[in-house]
């Protein structure tokens, strides 16, 4: 609180410990994408294929944030909310999430769609179905599925926590956000 006003105190992820500027780019930008342009998270992992120093690692990554977003209905997943830091010799790595927010008023349908023929993400068996084109075998997936889920389970916790600070009659406004 500073003069009886929350203010929110963010550590960026694009500066070094120097606070020098680490190159950013957005989803789009990798895509060379405009902003209204619909594409797909199969697309975003063909080009990462190509670009990120470590492919495999970011890719498992990103589908492990699918289903994170899928189970909180986080439905603001456009490509400018997935980002990659440039780590060296024309390499990129996936950017650390950020801009993930509950939205229990929301069906938990993905913004950015899976794949060209499977659409937005509805289900977690869709998710389950795309889970090799993130290089991820099915019992790693499975595995990946219980463990975001065992966490988000524990979202009451968290939310009442003295670190985020919601009261416990707020809960009832984001319950629906969470019901997966």
């Amino acid at each position: 609180m500073v003069q009886d006003q929350p203010v929110a105190m963010i550590r960026r992820f694009d500066r070094t410990p120097e606070q020098n500027r680490i190159p950013y780019i957005s989803g789009a930008t990798l895509l060379q994408a405009n902003r209204d342009d619909e594409h797909s998270y199969t697309e975003i992992i063909d080009e990462m294929r190509v670009r990120c120093k470590n492919f495999i690692e970011d890719a498992q990554q990103l589908w492990r944030r699918l289903v994170f977003n899928h189970l909180i209905t986080n439905v603001d997943d456009h490509l400018q909310n997935i980002g990659f830091l440039y780590c060296e010799n024309n390499g990129w790595r996936l950017a650390p999430a950020f801009d993930l927010n509950p939205f229990p008023e929301k069906d938990s349908e993905s913004k950015t769609w899976l794949s060209e023929d499977s659409g937005p993400i509805t289900s977690i068996q869709q998710l389950l179905n795309q889970a090799a084109r993130f290089e991820l075998t099915q019992p790693q997936a499975q595995s990946i599925v219980q463990e975001v889920a065992m966490a988000v389970n524990q979202w009451k916790e968290v939310a009442t926590s003295s670190e985020v600070g919601l009261q416990p009659n707020e809960l009832r406004d984001f319950k629906l956000a969470f019901r997966r």
